[in-house]
């Protein structure tokens, strides 16, 4: 009997090793990217109203329930300058937050969004005025600059 006993535990485990089911990290899927779209227009008039806004979606769906998006504006060779302007949901996920331009200029917007335990960045420029070409620095400046500006903007 214990023989017959051990002969069926043998053969439950290596049935149990030859499963047709694909292998798994055990991580699941992966979930569909976060896409944020500007709606703000690229010009704009020195000491007017701009309306900052994104479209935020995930597949087909647009997304209502961000954590955060959160504009970080700066003037052309000026991001250690940029200041933070968080927005507000509008509608079918759109997120909006309203500045001026000081002056004319070449500024760069970059929206930082988290929203599903996803986080993305895209950036606009937006030409203010007419700026003296002598004055536009190209933006070379590095994304971890906006992220440490932005985990200060999360400390207070």
């Amino acid at each position: 009997m214990k023989k017959v006993a051990w002969l069926v535990m043998v053969m439950l485990l290596l049935g149990a090793c030859g499963t047709d089911e694909p292998a798994s990290s055990g991580a699941g899927t992966m979930p569909e990217e976060v896409k944020v779209s500007f709606n703000t227009e690229q010009t704009a008039e020195a000491i007017q109203p701009v309306v900052l806004s994104v479209t935020v979606t995930q597949g087909e769906e647009a997304v209502e329930d961000a954590d955060e998006v959160v504009f970080e504006v700066w003037q052309s060779g000026h991001r250690e300058h940029s200041e933070m302007i968080t927005a507000e949901h509008t509608e079918k996920g759109i997120y909006e937050a309203v500045t001026e331009f000081d002056e004319d200029g070449l500024y760069f917007v970059q929206a930082h969004t988290t929203a599903r335990r996803l986080h993305a960045m895209p950036k606009q420029e937006i030409t203010v005025g007419s700026p003296d070409p002598a004055s536009i620095i190209p933006d070379d400046s590095d994304d971890s600059q906006g992220m440490d500006k932005m985990n200060e903007h999360m400390g207070h």
